[in-house]
């Protein structure tokens, strides 16, 4: 119970005589009572092969997007904002390239696999895309997972969800502000300054494995995966902020970033961007 509503219900539970000596001692004060902090909205997005099921306008401010994945394959919903007046042409073109986005694309993230990501949306021009490749290796934004997103002015007042955990993802390592334990936790995630764009993808191991079975699996994937992707957090530049709330079983665990790295192309992954750790 919030604690304004506490006091309220405690002054109601005073007896009259004693709510008189309040008014007598101090007939001009009011107590003021602060607004409930509103939840952010909640909108639900949906994989399927190669195609989103996304919003195309919100209104700016605190959004939680839950992600819903009807394909056999993973995808992600990564939301990239356009200045400068570009378009999605221009960042298709961009995406053609090799190397970091231009500096007016910028990296939000957004979920992950059937994921769910609050963020703070300024207002603003935004792409859903999906970078992560499908079998063939060809992008799904190639194939069709790319929309336009604007956000307006009009700005619903919410406040973040609260994070027991801090992840912080910086060249080339994650940093856990806390061990994880059992149990449901909100995770806040960030990009350090001055750091490439980084990723989070939760994984879960097989009885047995390790994470250098899931970088072997995923160089070149036969047979069943070693592990399960969980959920996570799609690309994000720095200054960005995601929260996710994941419900962490016991087992071993695995974090990690295949964003390609500025200088020569490699998954952060191949850099020693993983972190391997077990919850009781």
């Amino acid at each position: 119970m919030p604690r304004s509503a506490v006091f309220i219900i405690l002054t109601l539970a005073l007896p009259a005589a004693a709510g008189a000596q309040v008014r007598d001692s101090a007939p001009n004060v009011k107590q003021v009572v602060p607004p409930t902090p509103r939840a952010p909205r909640i909108v639900t997005i949906t994989y399927t092969d190669n195609a989103f099921d996304v919003p195309e306008h919100l209104p700016a401010g605190m959004t939680t997007f839950h992600a819903v994945n009807h394909s056999k394959e993973l995808h992600h919903g990564t939301l990239v904002r356009l200045d400068s007046g570009r378009t999605v042409p221009d960042l298709l073109e961009a995406l053609k390239k090799s190397g970091p986005l231009p500096t007016w694309a910028k990296l939000y993230g957004g979920p992950q696999n059937a994921g769910t990501v609050t963020m703070n949306l300024p207002a603003g021009n935004y792409v859903w895309v999906c970078l992560i490749p499908g079998a063939d290796g060809i992008p799904h934004f190639v194939k069709g997972m790319v929309r336009p997103l604007t956000v307006g002015p009009d700005k619903l007042s919410a406040s973040a969800p609260a994070p027991d955990r801090t992840v912080t993802m910086a060249d080339y390592n994650f940093t856990i502000s806390r061990p994880i334990t059992r149990g449901r936790h909100v995770l806040r995630v960030v990009t350090a300054a001055k750091s490439q764009p980084h990723e989070l993808v939760i994984i879960h191991l097989s009885p047995g494995k390790s994470a250098k079975d899931v970088m072997d699996w995923s160089a070149h994937p036969n047979g069943p995966p070693p592990a399960e992707v969980v959920e996570g957090i799609a690309p994000m530049d720095p200054g960005t902020v995601n929260y996710t709330t994941v419900d962490f079983k016991p087992g071993n665990y695995v974090l990690i970033c295949f964003v390609p790295d500025a200088k020569d192309g490699q998954p952060h992954a191949a850099h020693g961007m993983v972190k391997e750790f077990t919850v009781q």
